[in-house]
């Protein structure tokens, strides 16, 4: 079921709940919503699933742009679960979700939190976003009939045909997104802050920790998800099946993953 609460700025967020039992929150990645998170979730009885639309994600409203941030999207998920009234056992997420959950355990005694094809690292390297920011670029000084032969004709993108064609896909799905100015708008945050949490709080993390790579995803590296588990005392690491499978297929790896952790 889908439900809104308002932020403590007055915006309007809406959140996924589902289920009941153990209380599991788990973000989405950028440019999705909730529904990334129900299609890779396994079916599991005594969890209670809740996923926030982030904020200019899906359902939710973006909010006066000026005050747009990664530490507001922190906010938002911190101030729902108290809205919801009771702390997560595990906290998780794709992506930008991953970096989310990761700077939530600030703020939560939690047992267990799942990094998910992380994005985002302690040592603010983001040249992967390269395409992404070729994408915004094209947006803003190209017309709307060129945006796609621009962005095939691009060295950068073409460079994933043979490394990482669902990357591909991703960047052209992501010009017929219904809310691109305002995501371009949430890279212009993301440049400007994203994880802040150091390689010394990451080496003091207590509670269990799961890490999900995936290799021939140039948007979510390998190595990067690899650095973290290994920077996260007895963090355990798992490989999703890789950026040349089929979609169905990832779905289906992540399903049997989640499960994995998630079982009693």
């Amino acid at each position: 079921m889908l439900y809104q609460f308002k932020a403590s700025d007055q915006t309007e967020l809406t959140y996924y709940d589902s289920g009941h039992g153990r209380l599991v929150v788990f973000q989405h990645g950028f440019a999705m919503d909730h529904r990334q998170v129900l299609e890779v979730w396994p079916e599991l009885e005594n969890i209670r699933l809740v996923c926030l639309d982030t904020r200019g994600h899906g359902l939710s409203h973006l909010g006066h742009p000026n005050t747009l941030s990664f530490q507001r999207a922190v906010s938002d998920v911190r101030e729902l679960i108290a809205h919801l009234g009771e702390t997560p056992f595990m906290v998780g997420g794709i992506s930008l979700g991953a970096a989310l959950a990761m700077e939530l355990t600030r703020d939560l005694d939690i047992q267990r939190l799942v990094i998910a094809r992380p994005a985002f690292s302690v040592d603010g390297d983001t040249s992967h976003f390269d395409v992404f920011r070729v994408l915004r670029d094209i947006f803003r000084t190209k017309p709307r009939d060129q945006w796609a032969t621009c962005l095939e004709q691009h060295p950068a993108f073409q460079a994933l045909q043979l490394t990482a064609p669902r990357n591909q896909e991703t960047y052209r799905r992501l010009l017929e997104h219904p809310r691109l100015e305002e995501l371009m708008i949430w890279m212009d945050a993301l440049e400007t802050e994203a994880l802040t949490l150091t390689p010394e709080e990451l080496s003091q993390f207590d509670c269990k920790t799961d890490v999900i790579a995936q290799n021939k995803d140039a948007l979510h590296p390998a190595g990067l998800a690899e650095a973290l588990a290994q920077s996260i005392p007895n963090a355990r690491l798992h490989f999703v099946e890789s950026g040349l499978s089929s979609d169905e297929a990832y779905r289906e790896s992540m399903r049997g993953i989640l499960k994995g952790i998630l079982a009693p």
